[in-house]
């Protein structure tokens, strides 16, 4: 039995942990943060609301701030899950994005259990981008669209798609303006006159990906520019704001289908 492990994000409010063919159990118990989880393995033992279920490879629990739940191991087995703590503060500003007003507290979820594959992959990729990624902008963007999406699909509020075509242009012209930057979401947001939830949303729905994917196309298209002058990789990976040549590397043959090595003597 492995030891869990923790990850706190420093761009968002947000704790992840992580344990791995785990046995240990938890008394029943509450906690002020909002809580979703995904078994990766094994089964589990489920309470909440005063409920109890047997719970299964790739189920999904939601728990709200302060209810009082425990999940546990079935029975002589172990299980390996992932669970996001979210600050309901910062939770509550996605939903009133979402739903286009302001909402003065967290609105707790109207499920607890979801069975939705959709759902949990989304929640293995957040996890992912969370200790991996070295992006602000790509974790900002990501974790907004994670929960705003969370929402939109387990609770039964209505709210505008719809976003003014120059707003979404806006976006675009700060993104061309700043790709070399470090930018965030809540700058190009400020700056088009969208809430960050409308802006992914609408951005998506207008180029077909999100400002941070538009964001890493443009730096990639400069950098073949930079590679038929003559430039060095290094300093290119570095003017582009990558961490590092790997990350550059990474990124360039992703959407090139080639090195930079490869580019460059061509």
């Amino acid at each position: 039995m492995s030891k869990p492990s923790f990850f706190r994000s420093d761009v968002v409010p947000i704790e992840l942990r992580s344990s791995k063919e785990s046995k240990a159990c938890y008394g029943k118990h509450t906690h002020e943060e909002f809580s979703i989880g995904a078994v990766d393995s094994g089964l589990s033992d489920y309470f909440n609301s005063n409920v109890r279920c047997r719970i299964q490879t790739g189920s999904i629990v939601i728990i709200n701030p302060s209810e009082v739940h425990s999940c546990n191991p079935a029975p002589d087995t172990n299980w390996s899950y992932k669970m996001l703590y979210v600050c309901p503060k910062w939770l509550s500003h996605i939903q009133s994005m979402v739903v286009g007003q302001h909402l003065k507290e967290f609105v707790p979820f109207s499920v607890n259990h979801l069975e939705n594959h959709q759902i949990f992959t989304q929640l293995q990729k957040l996890s992912n981008i969370l200790t991996k990624s070295n992006n602000d902008m790509q974790i900002e963007e990501n974790c907004i669209a994670f929960f705003s999406n969370l929402f939109a699909m387990t609770n039964q509020y209505s709210y505008d798609k719809q976003s003014p075509k120059r707003n979404v242009s806006r976006a675009y012209e700060y993104i061309r303006d700043n790709f070399k930057c470090n930018i965030s979401v809540k700058d190009i947001a400020s700056y088009s006159g969208l809430s960050e939830y409308h802006l992914i949303h609408a951005f998506r729905k207008t180029y077909g990906i999100t400002p941070h994917a538009m964001q890493i196309a443009m730096r990639i298209n400069e950098a073949k520019r930079q590679l038929k002058e003559g430039n060095k990789i290094a300093s290119i990976a570095t003017d582009l704001g990558f961490t590092d040549q790997s990350h550059f590397h990474k990124n360039f043959k992703k959407l090139v289908a080639a090195t930079p090595i490869e580019y460059k003597v061509n």
